[in-house]
Formats: C-alpha cells, sequence, structure tokens
C-alpha cells in the first residue's frame, strides 16, 4: 500500500483553498468584502466537511478511496480551521465582537426557537473538541472504540450545518432557492453513501456455517493471490485471512489503531499492512514489527482438501449455524 505523504496532501488543501479564494474573489469583484468572506469559509467549510464523512463510506463502496483516509485527519482539522476562521469573520463583521449581538437574528431564523446563529455555535463546537483531540495521544490512551465514539459526533455537527444554512436563508427573503437545493443535494449524496455502504457491508457478513466439532467454514481461497487477503464474518467477528509464503493464516480483521480493515490490505516485509494508515502485523504471530508492543489476535486454520475451516476456541462452539 502506497500512502501519500502528509505535506503533500496539506500542500494540495492548501492550494485548494487559495484557489477558492483568490479566485471566487476574482469572480465575484462586484461582492463587499465582509459579504464574501462570510460566504466563502462556509460554504468551504460545509463541503470539506461532506468530503471528510463521505470518504469511509466512499471507500467500501470504490476500494481505491481507501487510499484517502490515511490523510482523513487533516481534512479534519483543516475543516474546523475554516469553521474557525468563518466564525471570526462574522464575529468581526456581523457582530463587532459582541456575544450578545449572536442572538439577534429576524424571527423567521429560529428553529423550535433557538437562533439559527447557535446551531452554528454548536457545530463548531463539537469540531474544535474533535480538532483538539484528533492526535493519537488521545487515541491510545481512550481507546480506538471510547475514541471513535466521541468522533461520531461530527454527524451532529454535520446536522447542525446544514439546518443553519437552511434556517439562515429561509428565514430571509427572498429565499436563495437554487444555493439551498444545491446544498440539500450534496447532504442527500452525503447521505446516500452512507446508506449505501451500510447496505453493502450487511451483504458482505454472513455468518460462516459452523459444524459440530466447532470449524467453520470459511470458503475456497486458491484463487487468493500471494501476499493478499480476504475478509471473512465468523460468530459475529470479521476474520482476515492472509496468504504468506504459501500459507493461509488468520487474523482479526480490526486493527487496533483506529479499526482499520486489515483483510483490505496486502503483506508487505512480510507482515499484513492496514490500508488506513500503514500498521503492520504478523500474519503468522500477529505481532507488530520489533520495537512496536500492538497486536491482533490470531486464529487456527483446518484444512480439508480445498475447503478452509476455522476453528472457533471451545468457549464460543455453542454459537452458530450448522453447514448443511
Amino acid at each position: 500500500m502506497t500512502f501519500t505523504p502528509r505535506w503533500k496532501f496539506d500542500a494540495v488543501l492548501a492550494a485548494m483553498v487559495a484557489v477558492w479564494f483568490i479566485g471566487g474573489r476574482a469572480l465575484y469583484r462586484s461582492v463587499d468584502l465582509d459579504v464574501f468572506l462570510v460566504q466563502a469559509t462556509a460554504v468551504l467549510t460545509f463541503l470539506f466537511l461532506s468530503a471528510a464523512i463521505s470518504i469511509g463510506p466512499l471507500s467500501r463502496l470504490w476500494p481505491p478511496a481507501i487510499h484517502f483516509i490515511y490523510n482523513r485527519r487533516h481534512l479534519g482539522v483543516a475543516t474546523w480551521a475554516l469553521a474557525f476562521s468563518h466564525a471570526a469573520v462574522v464575529m468581526h463583521y456581523g457582530n463587532s465582537w459582541k456575544p450578545a449581538n449572536v442572538l439577534e437574528v429576524l424571527p423567521g431564523q429560529k428553529v423550535a426557537g433557538i437562533p439559527f446563529t447557535l446551531l452554528g455555535v454548536g457545530a463548531l463546537a463539537i469540531l474544535t473538541v474533535m480538532a483538539l483531540t484528533s492526535w493519537d495521544h488521545f487515541l491510545h490512551a481512550w481507546t480506538p472504540p471510547a475514541w471513535k465514539r466521541l468522533h461520531m459526533a461530527v454527524y451532529a455537527a454535520y446536522a447542525l450545518i446544514v439546518f443553519h444554512f437552511t434556517t439562515r436563508f429561509v428565514g430571509d427573503p427572498p429565499v436563495q432557492w437554487r444555493f439551498l437545493v444545491l446544498l440539500w443535494l450534496v447532504a442527500l449524496a452525503v447521505a446516500g453513501l452512507h446508506v449505501a455502504a451500510s447496505i453493502t457491508e450487511a451483504r458482505r457478513d454472513r455468518p460462516s456455517p459452523v459444524d459440530g466439532e466447532g470449524l467453520a467454514f470459511l470458503g475456497t481461497f486458491a484463487d487468493l493471490p500471494e501476499g493478499h487477503a480476504a475478509t471473512v464474518h465468523v460468530d459475529g467477528e470479521r476474520v482476515a485471512v492472509v496468504r504468506k509464503a504459501g500459507t493461509l493464516y488468520a487474523i482479526s480483521n480490526v486493527c487496533p489503531h483506529q479499526n482499520g480493515p486489515l483483510g483490505e490490505g496486502t503483506v508487505r516485509d512480510g507482515y499484513l499492512e492496514c490500508p488506513w494508515h500503514g500498521y503492520q502485523f504478523d500474519p503468522r504471530t500477529g505481532l507488530g514489527p520489533p520495537g512496536f508492543t500492538d497486536s491482533v489476535p490470531t486464529y487456527e486454520l483446518v484444512q480439508k482438501g480445498k475447503e478452509t475451516y476455522l476453528r472457533l476456541p471451545a468457549s464460543r462452539r455453542v454459537t452458530g449455524a450448522s453447514r448443511p
């Protein structure tokens, strides 16, 4: 797996931001500078956040997109920086840095009595917490599952931003319907990607049948190339089946770094490499390279002719369906 260096990814992001503002200002010279900055930062924040939360489901539907996950956190932090810039220009040009002015909106610019501005404040607060805790220190200190649960709040932030935009423009006639339609089309596309990815994943997660000896039938892997892996579903868990030096091995599909899919990685220097961030594990032992303490569970495989089975631990042999 080849990963794009972070400095190159950051350089591309910086170029995109520069083109957005410089090119946008060249196209809309007649618009007052304060209005341009408010709108340009708002729209680009929304587009960056839409992209950030779409990378995951897109990679489930279009495998090449998995390369973008390596730098997804940098995209998230860039999104927060744009959101913070938007809040700064709004406070400077629209509210003279007086917090009380944030609550002064038109009567139609409220949701359940809440000013649209507070929806934006809520989204910024979530993005700020996520940006501050995006470093690996917090990931390791809180464990990946807890860290991931916290960062699922990004969907709440996204919903707040969508309603922030909608309430802002609907409550200020004449309504800019063309802009709102485009906004909601993007939001619906993001939602559609997540639904499609969920359906695809559910179809893949078909439990492997288990016989009376505790052997779960995985399939035949004669066509699995050397150095590659495949993902199977066994007793409620995903397992990566890896071919290394002509032999099949089975390890947990879940990378302990950020729960990445090891079964979609490839063997590099004798280690199965996670396609998300490059963490490596020996398919035979589940251990990382020398000097690293991370590891993943391994499983015993049993060959019967061309068929491959996984032997379940004795404590788990009461589950699973029998193979016909």
